[in-house]
């Protein structure tokens, strides 16, 4: 708990749950390279980042839609945590489910905060199971982890270190509960709720894109409350394709070995 491993820290919680702080933390069990690191230390509100990081740019964000039966599909009792007992932990195909359905979601989310020239605040993710680099049955073997992980790290559903440099597109869920946050950011948040479009682009989505540019110009927050607009509404066709490849494969960065 005091002298805490990246598990220890971010996935069982065991300092939070202890209600103590750390002496130290490690950034092992994380899987983003150094990226993953520095935002899994965001996420802890343990990585100072200089003030720009924080209030430059325009904000993204969404209230993410989770069923109560995707995170509980199999029912039963649910503890105060929100955990359940070991035993009625989810499969591997109910955690795919529960993760594809925030990556939808997170995809339609880049792809507006893109053409609205945003930077996109992620939302808090869940996960029905560990990860690991090894087979294992919900959990590492022999370690605390309740499940399902209701502060899911980034690093256990997108690929950080894929992304280069990810504070160019994204930011951590807590970002907005940060004491580094100014205030002209935290005062400047609008909730916007949409209206649902089909996924083929159209006159609709571009509408929606320029509405939102135009009336929310000045806005530093700007949060979508309603379901996200598909991403092939708003990106033209060739968009949307290119778009595609580039969240889904694109290449490693360039390593550097000096």
């Amino acid at each position: 708990t005091l002298f805490a491993s990246g598990h220890t820290f971010f996935v069982s919680r065991m300092a939070h749950l202890a209600r103590a702080s750390p002496y130290m933390v490690h950034t092992t069990f994380q899987y983003g390279g150094a990226q993953g690191k520095r935002h899994r230390l965001r996420e802890g509100l343990m990585w100072e980042d200089d003030e720009d990081y924080y209030s430059k740019p325009d904000f993204l964000t969404y209230d993410l839609d989770l069923p109560y039966d995707l995170v509980y599909p199999r029912g039963g009792a649910v503890g105060d945590d929100g955990t359940q007992p070991l035993d009625q932990h989810m499969s591997v195909e109910q955690h795919f489910k529960l993760v594809h359905h925030q990556l939808r979601q997170m995809r339609n989310a880049f792809a507006l905060a893109r053409s609205l020239g945003r930077v996109l605040i992620l939302p808090r993710l869940v996960c029905g199971l560990d990860r690991w680099w090894a087979p294992h049955a919900g959990i590492i073997p022999g370690s605390a982890a309740r499940l399902p992980l209701l502060e899911c790290p980034a690093d256990h559903v997108i690929d950080l270190e894929r992304m280069g440099k990810p504070e160019k597109l994204l930011r951590e869920h807590t970002m907005l509960c940060n004491p580094r946050t100014p205030k002209s950011v935290l005062s400047s948040i609008e909730r916007v709720k949409v209206d649902p479009m089909p996924p083929t682009p159209g006159p609709a989505g571009a509408k929606l894109v320029r509405t939102l540019r135009e009336q929310h110009r000045g806005t530093k927050v700007l949060t979508i409350t309603s379901a996200l607009p598909d991403y092939r509404a708003i990106l033209s066709q060739a968009d949307a394709a290119s778009f595609e490849t580039e969240i889904r494969c694109a290449p490693p960065p360039p390593r550097d070995f000096r």
